[in-house]
Order: C-alpha cells, then sequence, then structure tokens
C-alpha cells in the first residue's frame, strides 16, 4: 500500500521532532486557540450568507500577532468588513487562512474573538462545513510549524426541507408498500434474469459440493469455489450429491452476446454454459446471487435461466485524486462490483489535487502531486485541499499514490474478474496536479539541464491568462502550444501501455478526460496565440479541437482508441466531428437535468455518430447526496440521488428518466421529451452503456466509498443489464402502477438478498431514514427496508437502539417526534415530524 512508501520519512521526520520537543510541554503539540465555526443567515438577496469563528485562546500565555490559521472548504468568495480586526481569505480554491489584521492586539488566556465574515453560495449540508484547521506560528522556534487546531462546528439549523421530509417519505414507502408486488422468489435478484423456466422440483445443497469445469474456464472455476466458501460456507469436494458444471455451450449460436450464459438447474447438477469465460462468469455470479438471502441449507428451484445483457457497456467511474483509495480497497470495491456483473472501471488517478499512479522518468508527478501538507510554494508537495491534511507524511485521505507494480497486480485482479480499467488522464482542464509537478522538475533542471527542464513542462511561463475553473483554480490548465505538453502526454501513455502489457490486460481505450476548460484560459499566452495565428484558428475552443485530436492521433499510434467527457465531441467542425467520432470508444455524457435545459446533449452527440456512455448526474452521480437532509454528507449542485432514482433511469427516453425536479418534486414525464432531440436509427445503435461517477471531494475514507455507492449503484446495476423495463413503454396511471410495482420489488430484493450480503462482507451501506406521519392522534411510521427496525422519542433526544420501538400506530400528542432505521449494525440519519 502507498502509506507504507512514506513510513521511513515519516520514522525520520518524527524522530527529529520528538528530539526538538523533549525539553517542552505536552501543550506545546497543541495549537494554543480552538475554533468554532458556525454559519448564519442569509443577506436580503440570497446571495451571500454570514459565517463566523470564534477564536478562543486555550493556552496559558497571550497571542499576539504572529500566527495564521489555515482551514479547508469547498470554494466560495469572501468578503469581509475593512475593520475586522482578524482576516479571512482564500489562499488556493479549498483552502483558506485566518490571520490578525492591523487591529488586532493581543487575545489573553481563556479569551475569546468573533470573527465574521460573509461567503456566497450556501452550505445546506454539515458535510460542507470547514474542517482540517491548523496554525502555523510566524516566529520563535516553532516557526512554521503546523499544529493541529480544535474545531468544533455548529450543525445547521433545521431546514424546510427536514419539515416536511418525514411525512412525504412516509407517503412514497405507503405507496411501495401497497404495490401489487408479486410473491417474492429466490430467483429474484439484481440485476433481474432475462428469461426463467422453472420446471418443478428443487436441488439442495448442503456441505459439500463438486465442481468441474472445461479447462478455458480454470479462472472463473476458481473465482466460484473462492466465494462458495468464503460467502456461503460451502466445501468444493472431487465428489458430492450436487455438481456444478461450467462448459461451453452446446450450440454457440445461441448467444446473443459475447455475454450470454445459460444456467440449468436439475436434479443433482448445476449447470453453466457459455460461448465466452465472461458469459460463463455472468451465471456463477446468478448462481451465487440465487444463494443470497439462504443459510446453512440451500434450496435451489430447478430451472433453466438464459439471460444476456442489454448493454455491453456497465461501469463506475472512482476519482482516487480529490482523496485517496488504497489498492486494497479497491480491489474490494472491484470484487464486489464485478459480482453484480458490472465490467468497467474508468480510474480517475489524476485531477487538479492529486496525481496518484507511479510514471517511470517523471517521478515528480508522484514525489510531489501524491502529497498535500502545509506549503507556502508548493516545491516540496500541494496545498492541503479537501480534508485540510497538513502532514504529507501521514496516512490521509490526502496523500498516497499506486507504484507501478500495484497497478499491474489491480489490472492482473480485475482482469480475472472481466472487469476494464480504464485509465484517464485528466487534460487538458484538470490537471494543476501534474502542472505543478512538472513546474518543480523545472526548476530542478533549469540550471543545470535546460533541456531536461524544459522536456515536459506544461505550462507557458508567459501566459498571463486569467481564468477561475468550476472547482475555483486558476492556474490547472495544460498549455496546448507547447511541444512538451505531448511529449508529457505520449510518455504517460507509454508508461501505460507498458504496464497493461506487463499486467497481460486488456487496454483498447485511455480516457482524456477534455471537460471544464475554463474560459479565459490560453488567451494570455503569447504561445497559443502564435498557434491559433499559424492554424487560423479563431477562438479558445479550436485550441481545445487541437489538443484532443492531436492526442488522439497518437493514441492511434498505440493502435488505441480515445474515451472523454462529453466536451470532447461538442462544438466541433463537421470533419473534425467524423474524425474523432471515428477514433473514440466513448463519450461520457452526463449533463441531464431537466432544468439546465441541455439534456439532449446526449442524443445529439449519439446522433452525431459518437459511442454515447450515459452517466446522467441526476440518475448516475454517486457523489451526490442521498437526500436533502444535512446529515445526509455529499454534493447537491444536481439535485439528490438515490437507488430509486438511478433505477428509474430510461437509457433510451432520457428525457423520462427523472420522475422529479433537483428539488424533488413531481413532474409529468409523459411531457418530458416533446420537442426535443430524438434518437435517430444509427444513433440509437451508438447508446453502448451507462456509467456511475464517484467524485471524491466529500470522501474521508473507504467506508464513506462505500456508503454512497451501496446501495445506490444497484439501479445502474439493473438498468445496464435490463435497458427495456415493462414500464419503458407504458403511459398515466398504468405506468405509474408498473413502475411502482418493480421498484417495490427492487427494494425487497436489496432488504432481503443484499443487506445480509453486504453485512456479513462488511460493507458501510446507507440505510435510509423511516417515514413518519401523524393521523388522528396516532403516530405511524413505515420503512422501505424488510427486517429493519423504527426507534423513535418523543422528548427531543436522538433515537438509539434502546429507544421506544415502533411496530403499530401509537397515541401521540408530542410536539416533535424523531425517529431512526436500524438494522444489524446500521443506523440511519435522524427523521423528524412536526406537528
Amino acid at each position: 500500500m502507498n502509506d507504507i512508501k512514506f513510513s521511513l520519512w515519516a520514522a525520520g521526520w518524527l524522530f527529529i521532532l520528538l528530539l526538538a520537543g523533549s525539553c517542552k510541554s505536552a501543550n506545546e503539540s497543541r495549537a494554543p486557540v480552538a475554533l468554532t465555526w458556525e454559519m448564519g443567515s442569509y443577506d436580503g438577496n440570497g446571495k451571500y450568507y454570514e459565517n463566523s469563528f470564534v477564536l478562543k485562546n486555550v493556552s496559558d500565555a497571550p497571542i499576539g500577532k504572529d500566527w495564521e490559521i489555515y482551514y479547508s472548504q469547498f470554494p466560495r468568495s469572501i468578503r469581509q468588513d475593512a475593520s475586522s480586526s482578524v482576516r479571512v481569505e482564500e489562499v488556493n480554491a479549498t483552502l483558506f487562512k485566518i490571520y490578525p489584521g492591523e487591529g488586532f492586539l493581543s487575545l489573553a488566556p481563556g479569551d475569546s474573538l468573533k470573527v465574521i465574515f460573509q461567503c456566497d453560495g450556501e452550505v445546506p449540508k454539515n458535510s460542507h462545513a470547514p474542517e482540517g484547521s491548523y496554525w502555523v506560528s510566524q516566529s520563535g522556534a516553532s516557526k512554521g510549524k503546523p499544529l493541529p487546531v480544535t474545531l468544533h462546528t455548529v450543525p445547521l439549523p433545521v431546514t424546510e426541507w427536514q419539515r416536511t421530509a418525514a411525512r412525504k417519505t412516509y407517503e412514497t414507502n405507503l405507496r411501495l408498500l401497497n404495490a401489487d408486488t408479486p410473491e417474492f422468489r429466490t430467483t429474484d435478484i439484481i440485476p433481474s434474469v432475462k428469461k426463467i423456466f422453472v420446471t418443478g422440483g428443487e436441488t439442495v445443497l448442503e456441505k459439500q459440493l463438486a465442481l468441474t469445469f472445461h479447462e478455458d474456464f480454470a479462472n472463473e472455476g476458481k473465482l466460484l469455489k473462492e466465494k462458495l466458501t468464503a460467502w456461503h460456507g460451502l466445501e468444493v469436494v472431487p465428489e458430492a450429491s450436487v455438481t456444478i458444471v461450467l462448459d461451453y455451450l452446446s450450440d454457440r449460436k445461441k448467444a446473443v452476446n459475447e455475454e450470454y450464459y445459460e444456467l440449468c438447474i436439475d436434479g443433482q447438477q448445476i449447470r453453466i454454459s457459455a460461448a465466452t469465460p465472461h458469459g460463463v462468469f455472468n451465471g456463477t455470479q446468478t448462481l451465487l446471487g440465487l444463494l443470497k438471502g439462504q443459510e446453512s441449507l440451500f434450496r435451489l428451484e430447478a430451472m433453466s435461466i438464459q439471460d444476456y445483457p442489454d448493454l455491453l457497456y456497465r461501469g463506475q467511474m472512482l476519482d482516487i485524486a480529490r482523496n485517496y483509495t488504497t489498492v486494497d480497497h479497491l480491489k474490494k470495491l472491484i470484487d464486489i462490483l464485478s459480482s453484480y456483473k458490472l465490467n468497467v472501471l474508468q480510474f480517475h488517478f489524476s485531477d487538479d489535487e492529486g496525481w496518484r499512479l507511479e510514471i517511470p522518468g517523471l517521478e515528480e508527478l508522484t514525489a510531489i502531486g501524491s502529497r498535500r501538507g502545509h506549503t507556502t510554494d508548493e516545491k516540496d508537495w500541494l496545498y492541503p485541499a479537501y480534508d485540510g491534511g497538513y502532514d504529507p507524511y501521514a496516512a490521509t485521505s490526502g496523500n498516497g499514490y499506486y507504484t507501478r507494480e500495484e497497478f499491474i497486480d489491480l489490472l492482473r485482479y480485475a482482469a480475472e474478474r472481466h472487469v476494464q480499467v480504464i485509465p484517464e488522464i485528466e487534460s487538458p482542464g484538470h490537471a494543476r496536479a501534474a502542472i505543478v509537478a512538472m513546474n518543480v522538475r523545472y526548476k530542478k533542471y533549469i540550471d543545470t539541464d535546460p533541456e531536461k527542464a524544459k522536456e515536459y513542462l506544461l505550462s507557458d511561463l508567459q501566459d498571463t491568462s486569467r481564468y477561475i475553473s468550476a472547482q475555483a483554480y486558476t492556474d490547472n490548465v495544460m498549455n496546448v502550444a507547447l511541444p512538451s505538453t505531448y511529449r508529457f502526454m505520449e510518455k504517460v501513455i507509454q508508461e501505460i501501455v507498458a504496464m497493461y502489457k506487463e499486467a497481460g490486460a486488456p487496454l483498447t481505450t485511455i480516457h482524456l478526460g477534455g471537460d471544464e476548460v475554463a474560459k479565459g484560459a490560453w488567451m494570455g499566452s503569447p504561445l497559443c496565440r502564435a498557434l491559433m495565428e499559424e492554424q487560423g484558428m479563431e477562438k479558445a475552443h479550436d485550441l481545445a479541437e487541437y489538443f484532443i485530436t492531436r492526442v488522439a492521433d497518437c493514441l492511434q499510434q498505440h493502435h488505441l482508441s480515445f474515451n472523454g467527457w462529453q466536451e470532447v465531441a461538442l462544438g466541433h467542425q463537421k470533419d473534425t466531428h467524423t474524425y474523432l467520432s471515428q477514433r473514440a470508444a466513448g463519450i461520457n455524457s452526463w449533463k441531464t437535468v431537466p432544468e439546465w435545459k441541455e439534456d439532449e446533449i446526449p442524443y445529439q452527440i449519439a446522433n452525431n455518430g459518437y459511442p454515447v456512455i450515459l452517466c446522467n448526474v441526476n440518475n448516475f452521480y454517486l457523489d451526490l447526496a442521498y437526500d436533502a437532509h444535512p446529515d445526509e454528507p455529499g454534493h447537491f449542485w444536481g439535485g439528490y440521488v438515490d437507488e430509486s432514482k438511478a433505477f428509474s433511469m430510461l437509457p433510451f427516453d432520457v428525457y423520462r428518466s427523472s420522475r422529479t425536479d433537483m428539488a424533488g418534486n413531481p413532474v409529468e414525464i409523459s411531457s418530458a421529451g416533446k420537442g426535443k432531440t430524438t434518437l435517430t436509427a444509427s444513433g440509437r445503435k451508438q447508446i453502448k452503456g451507462v456509467q456511475a461517477q464517484l467524485f471524491a471531494e466529500t470522501i474521508r475514507g473507504f467506508q464513506w466509498v462505500e456508503y454512497y455507492t451501496f446501495p445506490k449503484v444497484m439501479g445502474l446495476v439493473e438498468r445496464g443489464w435490463n435497458a427495456h423495463p415493462d414500464w419503458e413503454t407504458l403511459s398515466g396511471a398504468a405506468e405509474q402502477q408498473t413502475f411502482d410495482r418493480d421498484l417495490a420489488l427492487f427494494y425487497e430484493k436489496i432488504s432481503v438478498k443484499e443487506m445480509p450480503y453486504w453485512s456479513r462482507i462488511g460493507v458501510n451501506f446507507r440505510l435510509p431514514h423511516p417515514g413518519l406521519t401523524i393521523r388522528d392522534g396516532l403516530l405511524y411510521a413505515n420503512t422501505s427496508i424488510e427486517g429493519a427496525q423504527i426507534r423513535y422519542t418523543t422528548d427531543g433526544t436522538e433515537p438509539t437502539v434502546e429507544s421506544e420501538l415502533w411496530e403499530t400506530p401509537v397515541a401521540c400528542q408530542a410536539a416533535v417526534v424523531k425517529a431512526k432505521l436500524f438494522y444489524r449494525d446500521k443506523q440511519s440519519v435522524t427523521s423528524c415530524y412536526w406537528q
């Protein structure tokens, strides 16, 4: 694991600090102040809101003017009264500084000082409060040494959403509980199988079974054996009363696509057959799914299954650049996702805040770009970001990278599970970590070897461009006129190709990013201006087009296609569209929120000849919070996404994929696509798949990767395999009834089969909060999760596992009722109902 790389460095560093501080008191290892943050009210126009920090001197000596306090928070503009004695200002995008102003004199022991300032935007989530605060003295023996500051955040006040959410949740749950759902069967798994023929009788698995397989399916047999033992306690022996057989289809022409399989349970034999190892793997995952929800004695109905996916690309993107996920944790995630037949991992290893993959010959990328800590010049590591970690050697989510050997091992692990790993080199925007690292390389060699210094430089040193990126950076775009930029891209591509070759893993495409290049980039670069004049370019977009075309050509030299975010397929001349569409493996189209009036983009791109991967923000962005509850972590810029919104996505009718608006209010889906772009016959063929995105700005550990993913990703699992649900062609009441029936069954599958499985293997999944309502003086409560308990209080306290258990309607006159859902070792956020 990457954290080990720093252990020797850290040990030496800590040893020096211990020696230096051996004669000092224990208190001197802590900052002399504590902070309390609170959000105040909005101003009249709703643009700015009041913030305050209370600084308290917790030491036994006065505090003078020689200090700075840093903290991290999502980007925001700050304004403050000029007379304030303590100033607050932005350092770099997500890093902020508090420091004494001219009017500050000193702060006596025990005294406090309130600092008031204003920010644009809002903080409706407790996870968006300031964090990671630390103190840096500007004088004395500890000058420049960061010390942690205790930071308290006052919980956000009750929102209007909270006042109505419990009742609305109750009504939604009640609708699903009343849905006409068929009796649950062991064959009800996720994703649903295409065709089942129940033939009568059953097969019983006790403690032992046998497993035989064609030599071509040895890998699939090995993995199945491991899971049968680890998940279900079944011992695989040479001979037993029941035998599992993995073999080729007797008629391979029956295979609808390369992932098609058949599963037959008949008497004492379970036979899984397919035309490819991938098909056999899918069949083994279905068998394991049939066993879920049972214990000890496993009963399987005699049946025949014919199954295959509608979409051959079913993926998840994980961002390990913003906040790091270790190799072992990523393997765990790949293993679980592959069990649901997802077959692509988009490996987002580089971005503004980190570069997480070792590239031989470009050591600065990881020496600088994989660490974050206190710095004033970034010559040794990057600024703190998001989590606020100030120690570049600590085992935090801000530090770490995959060595070449670790990545090769990961590729082999994923390939065994039929998961294609698509590496993403964010370019030309979202590239700040790489740019800073190459600037450090330039400074290291410029005096001794100027050619080496400039070899991979990504920025024009004469560039005066002014821009602000979506994440508030002003220096995160590669200069596309520099020959060294293309040498850099070629070098990284070459090394990635070599890693895949050594791993023996498939590599057909590399994702180039291409998104969110801020307006104003390149316009102050003399080199870019000269290139524009030379090439007859008229606008900045022409430079972006030049870059993506040139790097796509580079990939072609390695017999690779390219993937990119939707910007790489927008706004080009017809000839360029033709050229790029023939070299693209997939365009990730995400901007599908109806309110933004851009939800036609995916179909426009498909109709233009590009292969499209649907990444709908309103259905598949896992980093969006499950709902608007202040205690639910995550983003909210694209609304809120839970498993039901992922489940409701229709790949071939995206306009009907949003059953609510961003605020959660119902919409009329029957008219959602009126007057909008429709898929042409050729465009329909370009819809290649679906993908969930998990950007990591709010991730602080792998437990949050799991929380955001499960159960939210299960909707994508279902829709990628079965792109045409029964309600796709219906309308009106019939459509709603069929949707409710399918959604109710979907939740039952999660409750009966998946949650016990997740709990057993240690997955940190999320529980929804219960619904509450009071009618005629009686408290009613409900949940979509079977087997969970609803516990409540009426005295204003937070519910615990010891609180009153709700089972039937009870008399209630309380002004406020609080309730939580409990399931095994998990609990939900709190539901509140006000009378």
